[in-house]
């Protein structure tokens, strides 16, 4: 007998009443769903078909974005950065569509140029990406071309 069983239901239900187990399913369908969703074939119920490959490269592929954006932001120049355009390459990185945007960026007390950049940006946030849109940003010291969205470091 355990210390749960002198509890009527208790370990049966979740709170609302909902089952556990149907509760946990729905979670585990959810999951599939979005790793089905971001092109990882077979989702959790099936591991062998996932590309786990593909899996690894698109986390290396974010995780090399925020380090990158990161860095920038740690050691570069403020600046203003105006979105002129975005081109969607078709590429994907975890779900997540890889755009070439076109930036003009207005160094503090400088002359505005323009640069590309490309970007995994998450179909969650895609909206605030609008052309005109400006934000805060800094320009990586060692290279004009490289840019963040920002003011400071992330991580």
């Amino acid at each position: 007998m355990g210390f749960l069983d002198k509890f009527p239901g208790a370990g049966t239900s979740a709170p609302g009443g909902d089952d556990w187990a149907k509760q946990a399913a729905d979670a585990q369908a959810a999951a599939d769903e979005i790793l089905k969703n971001s092109g990882y074939a077979g989702g959790t119920a099936d591991p062998a078909a996932m590309d786990v490959g593909q899996l690894s490269a698109d986390r290396a592929a974010i995780e090399a974005q925020a380090h990158e954006q990161n860095r920038i932001l740690g050691v570069g120049s403020p600046a203003t950065l105006t979105l002129m355009s975005k081109v969607d390459t078709g590429e994907t990185a975890g779900g997540n569509p890889i755009y070439v945007l076109e930036l003009k960026v207005e160094p503090e007390g400088g002359t505005a140029y323009t640069v590309k950049k490309k970007e995994i940006i998450p179909s969650t946030t895609l909206a605030s990406y609008s052309d005109g849109m400006t934000s805060v940003g800094r320009i990586d010291p060692a290279d004009k071309n490289l840019v963040a969205f920002g003011d400071k470091p992330f991580m």
